[in-house]
């Protein structure tokens, strides 16, 4: 796809419709990759048509940018670079895609290197994340095109080595086993979104998840799905979380669940993972959904609010640093929802974390792509760290992922559901855990340092 896009990029076209083809690509690329961001604020928001319709549309537009600014600064310095700025191109990707990970919080959903989660290509996760994966297919883009275009034909090698490298460093063990492995349980509830919040649902709703929980008690750990308990703790202690807790400790089997945490007479609520055992454990969420649970720049969009019906829209993250949650020797990292997507919110667990368990409720986007596309995710996560994941939704897809990003057990989508397995944690750390700490500096500098490259080459001519 980029080879085929630089291919329609003749060097005489203009800066202004460079940048133009560059936002029709994004524009193609986005739109038909988070179209379901509609579902999410009208089927499940309730949000008018036209809402949903303009803000799903602004955020396409806003994520399109970055292609388009990418091959327009390619195409400025190509005109004084010349060759070269082809080559320069896999760098200018890796920081535009780095950039959309930051501004604003980050979208880095849909970023190029997640294309190669089951390639060989995916063997470089442990060294440079999806980023730099992403880089590499540009830089094969590019061999390919200029190969072709330029009848330099030896260059096609690239498109040998590479993967040819990367399934060598899949044969790499950059971690090690930790402990005993787990034997772990995820009850995939299957709960509507559109009853899981009323009040007369809470009964049935626990009901089902106990169902399911009382025939693994053999179990080591159970896992349910983000804001799996219904209300929020405070109402719900005496009724639900003390008895659950009780049982658990009488079983000797934790059961780890998402629930929505208050504090202060309601006042303040939290989107949260409580692990019930002798001890509770508490993760707050770090980085929240921009609309869906917290309104930015509420001075300026607090009138959304009215128009978009999310139950707890309005929450507290949680502090960067937590308790340590572990059960059986293994210390989890733990993500909710939409923070698996961010490499460096995934690391701030590390290097205590032995597995990764992420909690989700993607009954949010229906039956689109999103759940699956939030698997990738997952998976590459899961090769960045070298570690197992424990993948426990509401609706599917939940899964198990071993630590090569391989699912080796999944649920089926829209079914109640449960899935055991079981799961060896690992220690040690990649060298991509130290490659993030300078992510961010190579990141933000490719393009400025490549811009002003070509600026001043321009001025010596």
């Amino acid at each position: 796809m980029p080879a085929a896009l630089l291919w329609l990029l003749p060097p005489d076209l203009s800066l202004r419709r460079i940048f133009f083809a560059g936002l029709c690509f994004g524009l193609g690329y986005l739109g038909f990759g988070v179209y379901w961001i509609y579902n999410s604020l009208h089927d499940f928001g309730q949000a008018p048509p036209l809402v949903a319709g303009g803000l799903t549309a602004l955020l396409i537009v806003y994520l399109a940018l970055y292609p388009a600014l990418t091959l327009l600064a390619w195409a400025y310095a190509r005109r004084s670079l010349g060759s070269l700025a082809t080559w320069l191109l896999p760098l200018l990707w890796f920081g535009f895609e780095w950039l959309k990970g930051w501004l604003i919080t980050g979208m880095p959903w849909l970023s190029l290197g997640y294309s190669q989660t089951d390639s060989p290509l995916a063997g470089f996760a442990p060294l440079i994340g999806v980023y730099g994966i992403g880089a590499l297919c540009m830089l094969m883009s590019v061999a390919l095109f200029v190969a072709i275009h330029e009848r330099r034909y030896p260059l096609l090698a690239v498109l040998l080595v590479l993967p040819l490298a990367g399934w060598l460093l899949q044969q790499i063990e950059w971690t090690e086993a930790h402990a005993e492995p787990l034997r772990v349980t995820l009850v995939q509830g299957n709960i509507p979104q559109e009853i899981k919040w009323q009040p007369g649902q809470q009964q049935n709703i626990f009901n089902t998840y106990w169902r399911e929980t009382s025939a693994h008690w053999d179990s080591d750990l159970i896992v349910w799905p983000e804001t799996a308990l219904p209300g929020h703790s405070e109402d719900i202690e005496q009724s639900l979380l003390q008895p659950l807790q009780d049982i658990a400790v009488e079983r000797q089997t934790p059961i780890m669940t998402g629930l929505v945490v208050s504090e202060n007479a309601g006042t303040v609520f939290y989107n949260s993972v409580i692990l019930l055992a002798a001890e509770r454990v508490l993760y707050h969420k770090r980085h929240l959904v921009m609309f869906g649970e917290y309104y930015p720049m509420r001075w300026l969009l607090d009138f959304f609010r009215g128009w978009i019906l999310i139950p707890y829209s309005d929450l507290t993250p949680g502090p960067g640093h937590q308790p340590e949650m572990s059960v059986g020797g293994q210390v989890f990292g733990v993500t909710i929802c939409f923070e698996d997507v961010f490499s460096r919110d995934v690391a701030l667990d590390f290097p205590a974390a032995n597995l990764l368990v992420n909690l989700s409720n993607d009954a949010w986007f229906g039956d689109s792509t999103a759940p699956h596309q939030h698997l990738q995710i997952a998976q590459m996560r899961s090769l960045e760290m070298q570690r197992a994941m424990l993948r426990s939704t509401n609706t599917g897809v939940s899964a198990f992922i071993d630590h090569q990003g391989g699912i080796f057990a999944q649920s089926r989508q829209f079914e109640t559901e449960s899935i055991s397995a079981s799961v060896q944690g690992r220690s040690g750390l990649t060298p991509f855990y130290y490659f993030l700490k300078i992510q961010g500096f190579l990141g933000s500098a490719a393009i400025p340092v490549i811009l002003m490259l070509a600026r001043r080459r321009a001025g010596a001519l």
